[in-house]
């Protein structure tokens, strides 16, 4: 299966200052996460990604095209769906949210997404979220039990709380 993207380093900043470039893990298959991890994820077409219950992933997750994640645990990082992926929030998601056209994100009950959205594929609402709507083509449906909600204005900024 040929790949025609290129996977960046991550870079992580260490307790005395200096930086550390680290590979991104490349998931090509069906994988779970159920600790912690931090860094970037980049999920291949036909693969699949869950971040389990008690899973912890600080860092963005790409999916490429063909392929699906399911977050129950807590993900802090960008979310990229590409077109004919899925991703399924049941847990928690916490940073921007970018979908592309053909792509489909599922906030699902008890699932919150916070963070700005940048929308030309999908976004089915059944949970909360919160954040910034940039749309491009695209579509954010709430529906049945699904909330938005309102930012807090302080000062010259917006904050959420879900």
């Amino acid at each position: 299966m040929a790949h025609n993207h290129q996977h960046p380093q991550d870079i992580h900043i260490l307790a005395d200052g200096s930086e550390e470039h680290r590979e991104p893990w490349v998931v090509t298959d069906n994988e779970v996460l159920a600790t912690a991890h931090s860094g970037g994820v980049c999920v291949h077409e036909g693969a699949r990604f869950e971040l389990a219950g008690r899973g912890q992933l600080s860092g963005s997750l790409k999916l490429q095209s063909g392929s699906s994640a399911r977050i129950v645990g807590q993900h802090s990082g960008s979310l990229h769906v590409a077109s004919g992926s899925v991703a399924d929030i049941v847990g928690s998601q916490s940073g921007s949210v970018h979908v592309e056209r053909g792509g489909l994100v599922r906030v699902h009950p008890g699932g919150k997404m916070a963070g700005s959205l940048h929308v030309a594929g999908l976004i089915e609402n059944r949970g909360s979220r919160a954040g910034s709507e940039h749309i491009s083509g695209g579509t954010i449906q709430d529906l049945e039990g699904g909330s938005v909600k309102q930012p807090i204005r302080r000062g010259d900024r917006n904050y959420y709380s879900l």
